[in-house]
């Protein structure tokens, strides 16, 4: 029997993304990996004359002083700069699609969805052939010496932090933003800030409150490039500790208001890299746990990485989805299981409330809605007077994630700190937060347990073959735990697992070493076995 040939789809068939509701295909705007070093080039603007498409009859329908360009990852965009602070509408977004209906009713004439269509295509090829390359921006931008904030207010209003400055710039900025529509705006800065009222929300230890303080401004100056390394926030916690008040109400109204809000994890990195593509940060609830390779997804977006998939109804051409920004994420129990994602993180731990101190949730908003215009005017004097002295801080701490560990640095000559007080405390919250997950795997506990018998603690050393550890650990496990899954159950497995834990452990100065020759032989080496000690610290210090 002859087979039906299969339908193609069309242009008609696609469905919009949730989050963006473009009227044209959804997958053509994602953006594909940034060139660091075109980020801060100027734009090119064509020739009055240039070449337009064939169907150039849209582009005359545009607004004086509007130009299509393309961004630094190749997204074609209409900059308007024709209003006191330029801004970028998206070519098949809403609000540009509806700036064409709007001037073609004035004309008279009603556009349907294929002369939009047309319209989107002539703009985005008109893009592609004049060569301009203009850098776009979402809610944070780099400038010289400091940062543009987009406040994403109806008046296009930006906020310009530099070097011990905070401005209120109503017009004249030349930055091109793009405005997401789940973008919301944030609150007027007041005249004078005070961050000390953080403390009336957040329920954190005073070393936490600090570091809590630190993430803040360093999460804000960290536009979406390729220099940018994000550090990822943890917050940990019992029931009714106010992890997810900190998250809507605190984090994401100073840093990014948006209708995204607290959100459930994604089921996969795609879903991660489009909620990642419509925020400067995320934020997670309820976490429990993640997979090995969710967690190797989270170390990307906080360094900068990208995601390809097979092209729309395409089977030679990939496309490039951009992973990278700052993630917040909360639960109960600890659940950053990995020691390369855990150096990316900054694990901090809400507090039960006291009761004197209890309120319900409605009232702590009120009271909020008048305090946050302060304290957003705190977080930005703070983020001036650290890039003033950003360039003279001196690291004693080095971690994996530099440049927050020099934010600190910068941090304790704003506070006429001791050098390395805080970078020390940073420091001691990455040993204590891999030190928790070390103790809550069965193997690597009992390790731990095993460097701090009175036998090893004679040499700091021991050598043995895979199936004399293995004997050693048995010997020493409860009656029956042996048993468990998450035991191993024989040599083999044992050094399979011990070398995944090995960078973990030497975090805790326990070098595990494997050596092959006739026997394979483990050695087990730790100079001091017993759990660090934590960096004294006086309420005087912060």
């Amino acid at each position: 029997m002859k087979e039906e040939p299969t339908p193609q789809p069309t242009a008609e068939d696609h469905d919009p993304v949730p989050i963006s509701a473009p009227e044209t295909d959804p997958e053509r705007n994602q953006d594909p990996v940034p060139d660091p070093d075109c980020l801060l080039a100027p734009a090119r603007v064509p020739e009055k004359n240039a070449l337009l498409p064939s169907k150039g009859k849209h582009l005359q329908e545009l607004p004086d002083a509007s130009t299509p360009i393309l961004s630094q990852y190749g997204v074609a965009y209409v900059a308007m700069r024709n209003q006191k602070n330029h801004h970028a509408l998206m070519v098949g977004g809403k609000q540009l699609n509806n700036i064409l209906r709007t001037m073609a009713g004035s004309k008279g004439m009603a556009l349907k969805k294929t002369d939009i269509n047309d319209a989107n295509e002539d703009l985005t090829a008109y893009a592609e052939m004049s060569g301009v390359i203009s850098n776009v921006w979402s809610r944070v931008a780099p400038i010289e010496g400091g940062i543009e904030i987009d406040m994403a207010d109806e008046n296009d209003t930006r906020i310009r932090v530099t070097g011990g400055k905070v401005e209120i710039v109503n017009e004249g900025s030349e930055t091109l933003f793009f405005r997401n529509p789940v973008s919301q705006p944030m609150v007027m800065p007041a005249d004078h800030g005070d961050l000390k009222l953080l403390k009336k929300y957040v329920n954190l230890s005073d070393l936490d409150l600090l570091l809590f303080k630190a993430w803040l401004s360093y999460t804000l100056t960290q536009p979406k490039m390729g220099s940018s390394k994000y550090v990822h926030l943890v917050l940990q916690g019992d029931e009714g500790t106010g992890k997810s008040f900190a998250c809507k109400s605190i984090i994401i109204n100073l840093l990014d208001p948006s209708r995204l809000g607290l959100q459930v994890f994604p089921n996969n990195a795609k879903d991660l890299t489009i909620a990642a593509q419509h925020a400067h940060v995320l934020c997670y609830d309820n976490l429990r746990g993640f997979t090995h390779q969710m967690a190797d997804i989270l170390c990307m977006a906080s360094t900068g990485g990208t995601i390809s998939n097979r092209a729309l109804y395409t089977d030679s051409d990939q496309h490039l989805y951009n992973l990278h920004a700052p993630l917040v994420l909360n639960g109960i129990h600890s659940f950053i299981n990995q020691s390369d994602l855990s150096q990316r993180c900054l694990s901090i731990r809400t507090l039960p409330m006291p009761e004197s101190r209890r309120k319900s949730e409605t009232d702590m908003t009120k009271e909020l809605a008048i305090d946050l215009p302060i304290i957003l005017k705190g977080l930005l004097e703070l983020v001036a007077a650290v890039l003033l002295k950003l360039p003279e801080a001196k690291v004693t701490d080095p971690e994996r994630m530099y440049d927050f560990v020099k934010w600190l640095a910068a941090m304790e000559l704003v506070d006429k700190i001791p050098a390395g007080i805080y970078q020390g405390a940073y420091s001691n919250a990455l040993h204590e937060t891999q030190l928790d997950n070390l103790m809550e795997n069965l193997l690597s506990s009992m390790i731990i347990e095993f460097v701090n018998t009175e036998d090893f603690l004679k040499s700091g050393l021991w050598v043995g073959t895979p199936a004399q550890l293995m004997a050693e650990l048995n010997d020493m496990m409860p009656c029956g735990s042996n048993r468990s899954a998450e035991w191993p159950q024989n040599a083999i497995a044992l050094s399979k697992r011990l070398n995944a834990l090995k960078t973990s452990l030497l975090r805790q100065d326990i070098s595990v070493e494997f050596t092959r020759g006739k026997k394979r032989t483990i050695t087990v080496r730790s100079p001091h076995p017993t759990v660090p000690e934590k960096v004294p610290h006086t309420d005087e210090d912060f």
